[in-house]
């Protein structure tokens, strides 16, 4: 993608403002939450999030796979497992769920749904063992 395509796999409306995180969706069952992190993973964790929180979200779109978003399709157990725990109550057509990798070349994984500014994080998988 050149830098003046958006990858529609985003909510348009908000392709130029900057990601912010909510953590009001994330998983309780602890192996999906900030539980299992020990202090290094959450040092990271916490370092990748600053990171984003500096990119509009036409910018994280745009990014490699490695390094950005992996977009997830309807029907998928990771599309499943993301819609289960959003609150967010818009049409399906305007739902948007991804993961994103904390490290490039590591499993560490945030899935989550984009609501308008937010990325809402679902899930945390420090271990890269959810779905994969």
């Amino acid at each position: 993608m050149d830098e003046h395509d958006v990858s529609t796999k985003i909510n348009l409306e908000y392709a130029e403002e900057k990601i912010c995180f909510s953590i009001s969706d994330c998983s309780l069952d602890k192996k999906y939450s900030f539980w299992p992190l020990n202090k290094e993973q959450a040092k990271i964790f916490l370092h990748k999030l600053q990171y984003v929180e500096k990119l509009t979200w036409k910018q994280f779109a745009n990014l490699s796979r490695k390094k950005g978003l992996t977009f997830e399709k309807q029907g998928a157990p990771n599309f499943n497992l993301i819609s289960t725990q959003s609150t967010y109550e818009g049409n399906l057509m305007e739902q948007y769920y991804f993961h994103f990798r904390v490290e490039s070349d590591k499993l560490f994984r945030v899935f989550g749904y984009q609501k308008q500014q937010f990325f809402c994080i679902t899930h945390i998988d420090p271990s890269g063992k959810l779905n994969h």
